[in-house]
């Protein structure tokens, strides 16, 4: 969990609190939600490649916040689960990768290499940043933070797109998850040093 995440967390959770209790009271089961976020964000990806920016801003808030939610749903019904934890997971790298896709493609339909350039290295080192907090927590090593998570990526491409700052924004993203990915793999190298 990110440091921006752990300091917002308790404000959204009070924030969701009355939308959580009518999901429960409806019936409505994490996977469910879990889904709805990830169309959200494919949709919302659908806009962002089509220039519509200002849909593809509100689709891929409602897919974040969608996101923010399932976990806690599901553990307000009691339903939390390995399979849940799983789906989640597989879909949360999907959700990361749609929409700089979606500025690739956009960014190479306008002969805008170094926007495509962007946006392809932003996507290949944030999906290096998840991969290498899986491979460590695979090893043994929990824990491992960093400058630029998934909670910080998001809230600066939203920002970005918001202000119709992208390129600025997937620098910015691009240089955290560089850093980011570098202090993982230090952290996890210091946590492993003198193991066979």
């Amino acid at each position: 969990m990110s440091e921006l995440t752990r300091r917002v967390k308790p404000y959204y959770e009070s924030f969701t609190s009355p939308l959580l209790e009518l999901l429960r009271k409806k019936g409505v089961s994490p996977h469910a939600v879990t889904v709805t976020g990830f169309i959200l964000t494919a949709a919302g990806s659908a806009f962002l490649y089509l220039e519509k920016d200002l849909l593809a801003f509100f689709l891929l808030l409602a897919g974040a916040l969608a996101d923010g939610i399932d976990g806690a749903l599901a553990r307000r019904t009691g339903r939390s689960s390995r399979f849940g934890a799983f789906l989640d997971s597989t879909l949360d790298r999907l959700s990361d990768a749609l929409p700089f896709v979606a500025l690739t493609g956009r960014f190479a339909a306008l002969a805008d290499e170094t926007g495509a350039l962007l946006s392809s290295l932003a996507l290949t080192f944030s999906l290096a940043v998840s991969y290498a907090r899986a491979r460590a927590e695979s090893l043994g090593v929990k824990g491992v933070r960093g400058f630029m998570e998934r909670t910080e990526r998001w809230a600066v491409l939203l920002t970005g797109l918001l202000l119709g700052l992208l390129k600025p924004a997937l620098v910015l993203i691009l240089l955290g998850s560089m850093f980011t990915l570098l202090q993982r793999i230090l952290e996890t190298k210091k946590a492993l040093e003198g193991e066979p």
